[in-house]
This record gives structure tokens, C-alpha cells and sequence, in this order.
């Protein structure tokens, strides 16, 4: 039994990452629209019009705090206060997120690569 138990939380470290990455990216979709300018043909001209809800977002929104607890627990587990058990959960997490990463950069290098080919409405005219 105890032989499955590594690769079982390291399973459920990285599906905690998963769901932890979600909520990062949701809360900072949250920080993002709550400080740019919104306009539109029903919106009137671009102006701040969600600034008030920005300390909402910041402080009762749960990411900050379990981006809290993930840095202090792995400040527990590799300094030895936890199991070292645990650091199987966290590796998965760990793995997770960098794999995560990666893959979102290369998505943004790509699309920024496309944006930045010269198109029909981005040549150069030549004189």
C-alpha cells in the first residue's frame, strides 16, 4: 500500500494544480477587467467604470489566500515540519504549474509571432 501512495498524491498534486490554476487565472481575469478602460457603442467613451470593485476582487476573492497557503506550506514541507510525504503532492502541483506555464508561453509567442507577420494591412509600401 504504501508503495502506491507517492504516485497517488502525486496524481492528486497535480490535479490540485489544476484546480488551483484555474482560480489564479480567473482571479487575475478579475484584477485585469476591474482596472482597464471599458467603452463600446453602449458604453459611451473608454473611462475607469469598474475601479470600485477592484478592492473586492483583491481581498475577498479566495486565490490570494490559498496562493498564501501554498507558499507556506512548501516553506513547511521543505524546511521538514511537514511529512516528507508531502512533498509528493507538492511536486505534482509544482509540475503541473510549470507545464502550465510553458504551454502558455508557447501559445503567446506563437499567436504574437502570427500578429507580428507582415499581413495584407501591414506591408510596407515602397516609394
Amino acid at each position: 500500500m504504501d508503495a502506491l501512495l507517492a504516485p497517488v498524491l502525486l496524481f492528486l498534486g497535480f490535479f490540485a494544480g489544476t484546480l488551483f490554476g484555474t482560480q489564479l487565472l480567473r482571479w487575475g481575469a478579475l484584477l485585469w477587467v476591474s482596472t482597464t478602460t471599458h467603452g463600446g457603442d453602449f458604453l459611451g467613451p473608454p473611462k475607469r467604470r469598474l475601479l470600485w470593485v477592484f478592492p473586492f476582487v483583491l481581498l475577498l476573492h479566495p486565490t490570494p489566500y490559498l496562493v498564501a497557503f501554498v507558499v507556506v506550506f512548501t516553506v513547511f514541507a521543505l524546511q521538514g515540519k511537514a511529512g516528507s510525504i508531502w512533498l509528493w503532492l507538492l511536486a505534482g502541483f509544482y509540475v503541473y504549474v510549470a507545464t502550465a506555464s510553458l504551454m502558455m508561453l508557447k501559445s503567446y509567442r506563437l499567436t504574437r509571432r502570427r500578429r507580428a507577420s507582415a499581413g495584407p494591412n501591414q506591408r510596407l509600401e515602397r516609394p
